[in-house]
């Protein structure tokens, strides 16, 4: 197992269950969890680039409405927050986000690492394709958006560093993330939250953790709250089934009970996400 906790540096961790072949463990200090053994770099893009191509991320990737409403929706609740000026979405996949951002007056961009992606997302506004470690800004930004990022790094303390730097004094940061604090995994569904990703996501933050992380990395803690997507019944029965067979059983028999418009119609859900704004801050 690793030695110390990423977080906090703590020796004492423990197992908590096996899935998927890796073993999933957690600091007994600050209750960060992650995975052991980690995917190496290689194996972590073999599995991206199945996952995409006939993996679970499929179904999102051809739901260009879902990735729309989930855009304008999480554009709704930053915008009251967040620092106007320039924006950058990092991961901004096929830049649904950068377009709701461009419409509402915002100076956005995005960056990603997937050719395929960046080449849609650049019909829809601008977007550079390169990895965070090579990446540098033209000019610091007042807002970088970070949208089911974190959970997937190696070494999410680093990209958070980074991030801080690349901002402009007191600028926002914004992220999403799963919560494993939340009722899903803690009471409902313990190890098969669906959300429980062996070489997908590494790490598992609870509200505690990700403040702390990020207060370690040079941010104050603005807000860290719930968040929400507007989803359908149609997108979600397909997800379910894929992440928990069992489950999307169920799910698709109540569906099939539920009128046609329902079924089609987008509804706001809390599936387990938070989402945590920090703001940069600097001595003095």
């Amino acid at each position: 197992m690793r030695a110390r906790c990423l977080l906090c540096g703590g020796e004492d961790v423990r197992s908590l269950f096996v899935k998927g072949g890796k073993t999933f463990v957690r600091c007994a200090a600050c209750r960060l969890e992650w995975l052991e053994p980690m995917p190496t770099p290689e194996e972590i893009e073999r599995y991206h680039e199945w996952a995409y191509r006939q993996g679970n991320y499929v179904p999102f990737a051809e739901a260009s409405d879902i990735r729309r409403l989930i855009a304008e929706h999480r554009l709704a609740v930053i915008r009251p927050l967040a620092r106007a000026g320039r924006w950058l979405d990092v991961g901004c996949a096929t830049g649904h986000f950068v377009e709701a951002a461009l419409r509402a007056g915002m100076d956005a961009e995005g960056l990603d690492v997937s050719p395929g992606a960046v080449a849609i997302a650049r019909r829809r506004g601008p977007a550079h394709l390169a990895r965070v470690e090579d990446f540098e800004p033209a000019a610091p930004y007042d807002t970088i958006t970070a949208f089911d990022v974190v959970e997937h790094l190696l070494d999410p303390s680093a990209f958070l560093e980074r991030l801080h730097r690349w901002l402009a004094p007191g600028g926002t940061l914004v992220l999403t993330l799963p919560d494993v604090g939340s009722i899903y995994p803690r009471l409902l569904m313990g190890r098969w939250w669906f959300y429980y990703l062996p070489s997908d996501h590494l790490y598992y933050f609870d509200r505690r953790t990700i403040s702390r992380l990020l207060r370690e990395r040079g941010f104050s803690i603005l807000r860290v709250m719930p968040a929400y997507k507007p989803l359908t019944l149609a997108y979600i029965v397909p997800q379910l089934r894929i992440f928990n067979p069992l489950l999307g059983r169920v799910a698709g028999l109540l569906a099939c009970a539920v009128p046609r418009r329902l079924i089609t119609r987008p509804w706001r859900y809390y599936i387990g996400e938070m989402m945590a704004v920090g703001v940069r801050a600097d001595p003095g």
